[in-house]
């Protein structure tokens, strides 16, 4: 018998964060309920952490209410580098994401989280946008 599938998804409480989770509830031949979710929020360090229960309980809630349950998973630190540590650690199958869709020239001036994943990421990086 074949081992679940663990999926690493982020979620930040944004837009992007509900079009991923709506992505994967609406492909259910891709997700299935018998795989194991685990939700990683990242608050930056200097962040509150008030606010990453709510971000944890809305999408968890929002699976839930679509038949997928999750495990719920907070963390402190720089969102990239968690990211492809927790993916690691859990020995993730895959990470899933959403992403704001900037434009090159935003990435190479602000930097972006999810250009920082996938160039670090050991596992396969499924970007939502």
């Amino acid at each position: 018998m074949a081992l679940p599938m663990k999926l690493l998804l982020a979620v930040d409480g944004s837009r992007y964060t509900r079009r991923m989770l709506t992505y994967i509830v609406s492909n259910e031949l891709l997700f299935r309920p018998q795989y194991d979710y685990v939700l990683l929020h990242v608050v930056p360090e200097n962040a509150e952490t008030a606010a990453a229960d709510s971000v944890l309980d809305e999408a968890c809630d929002f699976l839930s209410s679509q038949g997928l349950e999750a495990r719920r998973l907070a963390r402190r630190g720089a969102p990239a580098d968690l990211l492809v540590k927790v993916a690691s650690e859990l020995q993730s199958n895959l990470i899933i994401m959403g992403c704001r869709g900037q434009t090159s020239l935003e990435n190479m001036m602000l930097g972006s989280v999810t250009a920082a994943v996938l160039g670090r990421s050991h596992v396969p990086v499924l970007v939502i946008r």
